[in-house]
């Protein structure tokens, strides 16, 4: 098993950095103690050879969608009985089999579903797939008792996506008692999971979010491709219904932190009536931020948040514990995207004074026309998961109205929690008040 120290550094490291890492790994480390599918006993040019073997590939083609909407359109009905909650476990960045990962896992526990928002480390390949998703190689991955799905960021691409699509998509989807395979296979990188109320789309933003010499720099104006679009357009048909709507992403629509990648929100926001507001939830920054309303050209709000802490380090900046402050020059004004709060907790310093946040992982809920997101950090590494913030939300059906009901910050009603989470210049009921919303362009 990885250390967490082993993968500091690659949230602000070059895609290259990440391979060459993996590589230095096979050279100058010994071979980790835990079951690498057979790679323990090999000498280390073995070890080698079979990660060369599978980076700087070409993206997998043809690229998998779902191609017989009789048998399989990729939207999977939610089983449970309408009004009896569902409880569905979201974790992003989580793929690192590390003790910190292993941790989340377990605290997350077994839920009706789960959902990865994409990242497995460091470059996606078969061994890295099957140590952290495949039970039999004790990879422990919280599959739901009703289904589990994943979509892919980057890291899975860096190998070109191959064992994402051919190892791990043919055993999620949903699931019924007694029966090893999926009853309902996602085929594809991107799916909708939806009930009478409610439908959460996972998106597919890694497939494109390389580019560059060897296909390695982060591509800002990646796409939703093609059959995604037709999918969105044609089998979900967003336009036409007025559940409530939930996106799932790897990568970020906009951000107070780093880069932006605004073309998918820039697409679904052409698919929606005017004013139609979405919540969505994403990965990749390794940091919790939740945003208030951000106002797109359509005239709806997307209600942001990066969860994308659940095994990566999430690295603070400073020593001292003042993590990650918005940078204004990184990206287009308003500066802060209307930020609203955000985890500069300091769990530990490891590493010659290197701070470490708090790793977590979300818990949604579905209870008819009722939505309660609950955000949950690591206990300091030990025990059940920690409730640090939740909000809670209804959907309108006859409108499509998003109704945000309150935000609750559970680290202010703890005595001996010594840090809390931080504000950002605004009220924490800013994050669910339309009224509140910052425009976008997108």
């Amino acid at each position: 098993m990885r250390d967490n120290k082993d993968l500091l550094g690659l949230k602000n490291t070059s895609p290259l950095t990440n391979i060459w890492r993996a590589f230095i790994d096979s050279v100058s480390k010994q071979p980790p103690a835990y079951n690498m599918n057979g790679l323990v006993s090999e000498n280390r040019w073995a070890w080698i050879k079979k990660n060369i073997s599978s980076i700087w590939r070409s993206r997998y083609t043809p690229y998998p969608y779902y191609t017989d909407s009789q048998a399989n359109n990729g939207v999977f009905r939610i089983t449970k009985p309408v009004g009896e909650p569902v409880g569905i476990a979201v974790l992003a960045d989580w793929a690192s089999d590390t003790p910190q990962s292993r941790l989340i896992a377990g605290q997350a526990g077994i839920q009706d579903y789960s959902i990865h928002l994409g990242d497995t480390y460091y470059v996606g390949n078969s061994q890295e797939m099957s140590e952290n998703f495949d039970t039999d190689h004790n990879g422990t991955w919280p599959y739901g008792n009703l289904g589990s799905f994943a979509i892919p960021g980057n890291h899975e691409m860096y190998s070109g996506g191959r064992a994402y699509f051919t190892e791990l998509l043919p055993y999620l989807g949903l699931y019924a008692p007694e029966q090893e395979m999926p009853t309902q296979v996602q085929q594809a990188s991107f799916f909708c999971l939806e009930n009478d109320y409610w439908r959460m789309i996972g998106l597919d933003t890694g497939y494109d979010s390389l580019t560059g010499l060897l296909g390695l720099t982060p591509n800002g104006n990646l796409e939703l491709l093609p059959e995604q679009q037709a999918w969105l357009t044609n089998i979900v048909n967003l336009n036409a219904d007025k559940r409530g709507l939930i996106f799932l992403s790897h990568h970020q629509s906009f951000s107070a932190f780093e880069q932006e990648f605004p073309n998918p929100a820039k697409f679904i926001s052409g698919l929606l009536n005017p004013a139609r507001d979405v919540l969505w939830l994403w990965g990749h920054e390794h940091w919790f931020a939740v945003y208030g309303p951000n106002k797109v050209n359509a005239g709806g709000n997307i209600y942001g948040r990066c969860i994308g802490n659940s095994g990566m380090p999430v690295e603070l900046d400073n020593a001292d514990g003042s993590a990650h402050v918005p940078k204004a020059d990184n990206i287009q004004a308003p500066a802060n995207r209307n930020l609203v709060i955000y985890d500069q907790r300091k769990k530990e310093v490891i590493d010659q004074n290197v701070p470490l946040g708090h790793n977590g992982y979300v818990q949604l809920t579905l209870t008819g026309n009722e939505a309660r997101i609950a955000y949950f950090d690591d206990n300091g590494g030990s025990g059940d998961g920690r409730l640090i913030l939740e909000e809670n939300w209804s959907v309108d059906i006859s409108s499509g109205a998003l109704i945000g009901k309150n935000m609750i910050d559970h680290t202010l009603e703890q005595p001996d929690w010594t840090q809390q989470l931080s504000l950002f210049g605004n009220a924490l009921s800013d994050a669910i008040d339309p009224a509140k919303s910052q425009a976008i362009s997108f």
